[in-house]
């Protein structure tokens, strides 16, 4: 568990017994982390500046504030806070009136494995993801898109041959990306 983790489990603790300066402390500890955050996902979708990340920032903690409540403390809380924000970011790009690109399947696995360096519970949810996988399509995503291994060095390991850890890469991506959604909605922003 890092440092900030730690901070914020004590400071959601505290908070949520209605100490008034251990939920100020929650909000700076949050509100640092939030602007880092939502900067790389401005960042990533090419949103503008200061402006948005401050209006995100302030929509997201009102957002957490309302609820608080809701917080299991059997997850990590940057885990639940960047779940929030992401939303909060999407609405603010579709309320600009921001029409999302169509994001390639082989891009996806990048989108999947960025955030796990920054996130303390992506690598678990990460995990969950391929986890619903069948092995023959999981493996060669694991092995090319997360390990970095080449499609000869993930066929040698898993006794496919290149034909079949390319389509299972194909194919598991387009599987991960109707779980998530991204399929159906990118059609219809193209």
């Amino acid at each position: 568990m890092s440092v900030l983790e730690a901070d914020l489990a004590i400071a959601m603790r505290e908070a949520r017994t209605g100490c008034p300066k251990a939920y100020r402390r929650l909000l700076d500890l949050l509100s640092q982390h939030l602007k880092g955050h939502i900067r790389r996902i401005l960042t990533r979708m090419g949103g503008s500046g200061a402006a948005d990340l401050e209006d995100i920032l302030q929509e997201t903690l009102i957002s957490i504030h309302n609820r608080l409540h809701t917080y299991d403390s059997a997850y990590p809380v940057t885990v639940w806070v960047n779940a929030i924000a992401r939303y909060k970011v999407i609405d603010s790009f579709r309320a600009s009136g921001y029409r999302f690109k169509q994001i390639n399947l082989d891009d996806l696995g990048d989108v999947l494995a960025d955030p796990v360096e920054h996130q303390p519970g992506a690598a678990r949810d990460v995990e969950r993801l391929l986890s619903s996988l069948p092995v023959n399509l999981r493996r060669p995503i694991e092995d090319v898109k997360l390990r970095g291994l080449t499609i000869a060095e993930s066929a040698a390991r898993t006794g496919m041959s290149e034909s079949a850890v390319k389509i299972g890469i194909h194919r598991g991506m387009k599987r991960l990306a109707a779980s998530l959604g991204v399929g159906s909605q990118m059609q219809g922003a193209a």
